[in-house]
């Protein structure tokens, strides 16, 4: 047994992390937009860490391609590509909106998390 992944398998492994850390997110968006409670450094270290993941999967994703040398799934890069700029819209409007950017990453992470879901299975 080796403990070294595959890239696919990389790849497949890391959409849960994209999944499950975007989920988490957006819950504790949630809980600090309704609990009134300055999120503070932490909260957006971690946004910041879960939005990573968007990026490390797509540089994993792009890997994976070349390697393989895939066809193309023009719906899974839709998701992955759609999920990049999303980040950077979340990114643009967290100044704009004041005091719901809470709720704007809530529902931001949400929608990451939900695409994530989609590629995932349009990927498999």
């Amino acid at each position: 047994m080796t403990l070294l992944l595959t890239i696919r398998e990389a790849h497949t492994a890391f959409a849960f992390v994209v999944i499950f850390s975007n989920a988490l997110a957006a819950l504790l968006a949630f809980v600090v937009n309704k609990t009134g409670v300055y999120g503070g450094r932490p909260f957006w270290l971690y946004i910041a860490l879960a939005q990573t993941t968007v990026f490390i999967q797509a540089i994993l994703g792009v890997a994976l391609q070349s390697d393989e040398n895939l066809p193309p799934r023009d719906f899974h890069y839709l998701y992955g590509f759609s999920m990049i700029v999303f980040v950077a819209l979340l990114y643009g409007y967290k100044t704009q909106v004041g005091e719901k950017r809470y709720l704007l990453y809530g529902f931001g992470s949400l929608f990451i998390m939900g695409l994530g879901i989609r590629a995932f299975f349009i990927g498999v």
